[in-house]
């Protein structure tokens, strides 16, 4: 009866609600009590409840001595990553940093003015260069010299073409003076001014070569060198 108490249901809901450990030690180890199910530790008398709690304790400090050793190392391996990333951003915003890209820009702007300048230096060299081995091989062709002979075969041949057309026209002059010579022997008036004559019918025109085709009383037309006589036919005489 006087551990009753500890079997009252209020008593056995504290326990089993209370947020602290519970070790529930009355009475003696043949005694078994609503208190002894619902709390954490049932110890079988109070003096065995006290060497369980002291245990604890003792437990417990070297537990929070070796997390605290291990919270010391997390820590300080903390605050080294900590430290690390802080480095790791600031070197990011000072490349980042509107200046460090202005200092860049101008770095850059000073590096391409450098090689402008080395490249123009080049350019003036290279210029000099190809001007002094164009002076020279201009000098070696001696262009007075040159310009004098090709003005000579210039000359030359000037007189050559001036040459060839009046020797051909000359030869072409000659030939057709020989043409027209031989056409003017040939030529009816030629022979007329050697005495010949030409007898035609004066009507019709057709050429008198036999008189044999001549009749009496017909006109006749004599063409002469200088002029021409008309005539009548009054007698017929033909050789034999």
């Amino acid at each position: 009866e006087d551990l009753w108490a500890f079997n009252e249901e209020v008593l056995a809901r504290a326990v089993h609600q209370s947020g602290l450990p519970v070790v529930s030690a009355v009475g003696h180890e043949i005694d078994f009590l609503i208190t002894d199910f619902v709390g954490d530790v049932r110890a079988s008398t109070p003096s065995v409840a006290a060497e369980l709690i002291t245990q604890d304790v003792y437990a417990s400090r070297g537990f929070l001595a070796e997390a605290a050793v291990q919270l010391s190392r997390l820590a300080k391996r903390g605050v080294r990553l900590n430290k690390r990333d802080l480095l790791t951003l600031s070197h990011r915003l000072n490349r980042a940093h509107p200046r460090r890209a202005l200092d860049n820009s101008y770095q850059r702007l000073d590096n391409q003015y450098d090689d402008l300048n080395r490249l123009t230096r080049q350019g003036v060299v290279i210029r000099r260069e190809s001007l002094r081995l164009a002076r020279q091989r201009l000098v070696s062709l001696r262009p007075a010299a040159l310009v004098a002979q090709r003005g000579k075969q210039l000359t030359w041949l000037r007189q050559r073409l001036g040459d060839v057309p009046r020797r051909k026209l000359g030869d072409h002059c000659a030939r057709f003076e020989q043409a027209l010579s031989r056409l003017e022997l040939l030529s009816p008036k030629a022979v007329l001014a050697r005495g010949y004559s030409i007898t035609c019918d004066a009507k019709t025109g057709a050429v008198l070569r036999d008189a044999r085709k001549a009749k009496s009383g017909q006109v006749l037309r004599t063409q002469l060198h200088a002029g021409d006589v008309s005539s009548t036919v009054n007698a017929l005489e033909t050789s034999r």
